[in-house]
């Protein structure tokens, strides 16, 4: 059984005060500017790697606890280490 519709407005979101700690692993942040993240924008490109199987086998359950793609997560990673790196 569902709740009741409520068209209360709920507030508004906010960023974290750690964000810049702690990256979003939100799928519509990829596509979006709103990340203020440049590493993220720009034209998709293919990527093959090699690597182990038991580190595959952890990228694809915290895929999926999170709701992403395999894609979409190392993009996340990859960017979040690059940034990191930058600092």
């Amino acid at each position: 059984m569902t709740a009741p519709f409520d068209p209360t407005p709920r507030p508004a979101l906010r960023k974290a005060a750690d964000s810049d700690v702690h990256p979003t692993t939100h799928a519509s942040s990829l596509s979006s500017s709103s990340t203020g993240d440049s590493v993220l924008g720009g034209k998709e490109v293919e990527l093959a790697i090699r690597l182990p199987k038991k580190l595959r086998k952890e990228l694809k359950k915290a895929a999926r606890d999170g709701g992403l793609s395999i894609d979409q997560l190392a993009t996340i990673a990859l960017a979040a280490e690059v940034h990191r790196r930058s600092n």
